[in-house]
């Protein structure tokens, strides 16, 4: 809030339009209906000290608020330009010449509220009383002398207290509004200084407790997580609190808050078809097998089951999804209507991470520089733009089989499974067991089968890939139905699931209606479409 003091001047309506224009809060006193005390209780961004009859030393708390030194921006015009230098041991004398409504030449030093001025300019006078020059005290600078040699402009030195002897809101004042807007913009930029002190300290503050072990309440860690994706954390501060979380061990409370911070900074997808199902596992498991996931997902849509496939390049394997994507053809360089477009005419849109989480410029560089896994190798899989409530996610460790279900419940999940294979896989198994976290309308339970329960058992051995390419060849194997082996049965397997977390409907049963999507061609004719859809304006 701008605080105008109204020393009973008409003047007062023009400087309060004025400054409306650029700063919509502002309050208006007059000098006798207020006390310095309340004024500094209101806490005013910048003040403006109006014109009026009278000396300054009669101007009541106009003359109180300059004597108080305080740190807010000032602007005092006429009269309050007399204010000024008064109350920094100024004298006031009688002018050379008694003007009213008066115009003259005035030249400034094009600095602070006089920046980008023509120079000189002509400005409108009302005044009898001047500053005089020869006892200026040193605390003050002149700043702008008119052509008949009076002080018209007055600045202290080391504070932004400015003072103006002619009238800026007079309409025949030249430029005279763009020095109103050049104090406002003085009073936002100490605005945002302040600001931007608080916001660090409240940041120092947050890493502090967690470099102590303190656990961090969901609105805490949503909180850092504004400051990080808003860049107003330095990249030494987003690495200190990066660390002491990983050191500490992140809680489902912190990752949560991250999340919702996150999504509310992510390019949303939208669309009104429900359930949408996503299969974007964490990676990182080093098993170096084919694109399991994503094979799954054309299984999955071709069910009739929409697919958001989040997804990005590789980090630790083979290939990552994006890249097995574009050596099938698919156009991953898509924006949100296009993505939206693939999702309701093919079934599956595929949501390429760094297009949609534009605000993770701020982190990038610290990732790499650090090199460690970090929370936002837990974030990237379960912050899916499309904000779906149906996920099978694969993970590499057996902590965050821990770690993620009680996030997905607190981020209203509806049916979605955390599964980590026996074997160290981070997908389903089809060699040994696997642990499922069954996440269903807020109740989390803990399940585990068996592939060979379903005869979907076989060799990770047989999974494994050197390329992007090779990945992309055995994807199209799968999907044409020519290759019957463990890989068809890993992408069964992992398919089955995504369909019973999306239909609630028994899990033999699930791998059954996979099979099925494969045997009819319809997961195929899916990638197909997908390639043609994401391709059209190529």
């Amino acid at each position: 809030m701008i605080l105008i003091i109204d020393n009973y001047d008409s003047f007062i309506y023009n400087i309060a339009q004025y400054v409306g224009e650029f700063y919509p809060e502002i309050k208006v006193f007059r000098n006798d209906k207020i006390t310095l005390d309340r004024i500094l209780s209101l806490n005013p961004a910048g003040i403006i000290i109006s014109p009026g009859p009278g000396r300054p030393e009669d101007s009541k708390v106009s003359l109180d608020i300059i004597k108080n030194e305080s740190d807010i921006p000032l602007l005092g015009v006429c009269l309050g330009h007399q204010g000024i230098a008064y109350g920094y041991e100024g004298e006031i004398i009688g002018a050379k010449n008694i003007l009213h409504g008066k115009a003259s030449i005035i030249h400034h030093n094009s600095k602070d509220i006089f920046e980008g001025l023509s120079n000189p300019i002509s400005a409108i006078r009302y005044h009898s009383l001047v500053v005089k020059r020869e006892t200026l005290p040193d605390t003050l600078e002149i700043t702008a002398e008119s052509d008949d040699g009076e002080i018209m402009g007055l600045k202290v030195k080391g504070k932004d207290i400015y003072g103006v002897q002619f009238h800026p809101e007079s309409i025949l004042t030249q430029e005279g509004k763009t020095i109103i807007k050049n104090f406002v913009n003085i009073v936002k930029k100490r605005q945002e200084i302040k600001h931007s002190d608080k916001v660090s300290s409240r940041i120092k503050e947050i890493i502090t407790a967690v470099s102590n072990g303190e656990k961090l309440r969901r609105e805490e860690a949503r909180e850092m997580m504004d400051y990080i994706m808003q860049g107003k954390a330095t990249p030494a501060q987003v690495a200190a609190y990066l660390v002491s979380l990983k050191i500490k061990g992140e809680t489902p409370e912190e990752i949560v808050g991250s999340a919702e911070s996150m999504f509310n900074s992510c390019v949303r997808v939208e669309t009104n078809i429900y359930p949408i199902v996503d299969t974007c596992g964490s990676g990182g498991d080093k098993s170096c097998s084919f694109n399991i996931s994503t094979a799954s997902a054309f299984v999955v849509a071709g069910a009739g089951v929409a697919v958001a496939k989040h997804g990005n390049r590789s980090m630790t394997s083979k290939s990552g999804s994006a890249d097995v994507l574009e050596k099938l053809g698919v156009n991953i360089q898509l924006g949100k209507e296009e993505v939206e477009e693939c999702i309701r005419e093919a079934g599956i849109g595929f949501i390429f991470a760094p297009l949609y989480h534009p605000a993770m410029k701020h982190v990038a560089p610290v990732r790499r520089e650090i090199g460690i896994r970090t929370l936002f190798n837990i974030l990237g899989p379960i912050v899916n733009p499309a904000g779906v409530k149906h996920h099978v996610m694969g993970v590499f460790s057996k902590e965050l089989l821990e770690l993620i279900p009680p996030v997905f419940n607190s981020m209203g999940h509806r049916h979605s499974l955390v599964i980590h294979g026996e074997d160290g896989m981070d997908e389903a198994s089809i060699e040994g067991k696997t642990y499922v976290k069954e996440i269903y309308e807020g109740k989390i339970v803990d399940r585990t089968f068996d592939a060979r329960e379903f005869g979907l058992s076989g060799k990770i051995q047989n999974l494994k890939v050197n390329s992007p390419e090779e990945s992309a060849k055995i994807i199209l194997d799968v999907l044409k139905g020519k290759e019957k082996g463990d890989a068809r049965k890993a992408v069964v397997l992992n398919a089955g699931l995504a369909v019973y977390a999306a239909q609630d409907i028994p899990l033999d049963k699930a791998f059954k209606v996979a099979q099925e999507s494969i045997d009819s061609g319809r997961a195929y004719a899916t990638l197909e479409k997908l390639i043609t859809i994401s391709n059209r304006k190529i």
